[in-house]
């Protein structure tokens, strides 16, 4: 691994640890699964935190009042990539989200933190505040590899969710306050309520905010996350300012809909 990480660090990355690709099994079916170098090797897990500090009064979810992770990460990425292939001969592809690598998992097993009952990656000092990526290579590698840990297992998470979808094995995702608040459509009375309750027009962070381990997380070290923070969403940017947030991916009306269930102007259900 210290061969590879001066150039992430060059890069702008400022968390990576390393995995054998074998570990990673099984992948997740999707249509990125296709750009895996055919002799993978190592797979590099990288973080980008994300935490700007406290804002109070904001309508979005922490991870959407900065601008969108998938270009900042797929930057920082492309340019680690680009490094790793002029210094070593071998092929590098990168992964934000649309991965076949179960992210977390790689995360934890890679020593970059614990695994949290709600499902996320909790790290010692940037908290759950971050977006993870990887690096797949058919280059071996010094492995950063750790037997996977698990939280303190407090239940603060558990206790808090608003939807109550966190159980002792980890979070029902369908149950999810924040995949509510992304569905398209229309929502069940039940679901309503929850996104009334929860206050957001896009997330949730209730588990995070609960979490021990986010009591003193530390800033982003990533400039691109603290250039353009937008924590309050007005209506009338829905059309246009979510083209560069991570809540504009469904389009405007999801947003709308749950700014009219926010303001009670929702049309009543039969």
């Amino acid at each position: 691994m210290n061969r590879f990480r001066p150039f992430f660090e060059a890069a702008g990355i400022p968390l990576v640890g390393a995995v054998s690709f074998e570990s990673c099994f099984p992948l997740l079916e999707c249509r990125a699964l296709s750009r895996i170098p055919k002799e993978a090797k190592t797979v590099f897990v990288c973080g980008f935190p994300y935490y700007v500090g406290e804002f109070p009064e904001r309508n979005l979810s922490r991870y959407a009042i900065v601008p969108d992770y998938h270009k900042v990460a797929g930057e920082l990425l492309e340019n680690a990539c680009s490094r790793l292939r002029e210094a070593f001969p071998g092929e590098f592809q990168w992964f934000a989200d649309n991965s076949p690598i179960r992210e977390v998992d790689a995360a934890v097993r890679a020593g970059l933190g614990v695994l949290g009952k709600n499902g996320l990656l909790l790290h010692p000092e940037y908290g759950s505040w971050l977006f993870l990526g990887t690096i797949v290579t058919d280059l071996p590698a010094e492995l950063t590899e750790t037997e996977p840990k698990r939280c303190i297992g407090c239940d603060s998470c558990k206790r808090a969710c608003p939807a109550g979808c966190i159980g002792d094995t980890g979070p029902d995702p369908a149950r999810c306050l924040s995949a509510i608040t992304q569905k398209k459509g229309d929502l069940t009375p039940e679901e309503e309520a929850l996104v009334k309750k929860g206050g957001l027009l896009w997330g949730c962070d209730v588990c995070q905010e609960v979490c021990p381990y986010n009591r003193s997380p530390k800033l982003t070290p990533i400039s691109a996350f603290r250039e353009d923070i937008h924590p309050i969403l007005l209506r009338e940017e829905m059309t246009k300012e979510i083209r560069m947030r991570a809540c504009g991916f469904r389009g405007p009306k999801p947003l709308l809909r749950n700014d009219a269930i926010l303001r009670d102007e929702a049309p009543e259900h039969k």
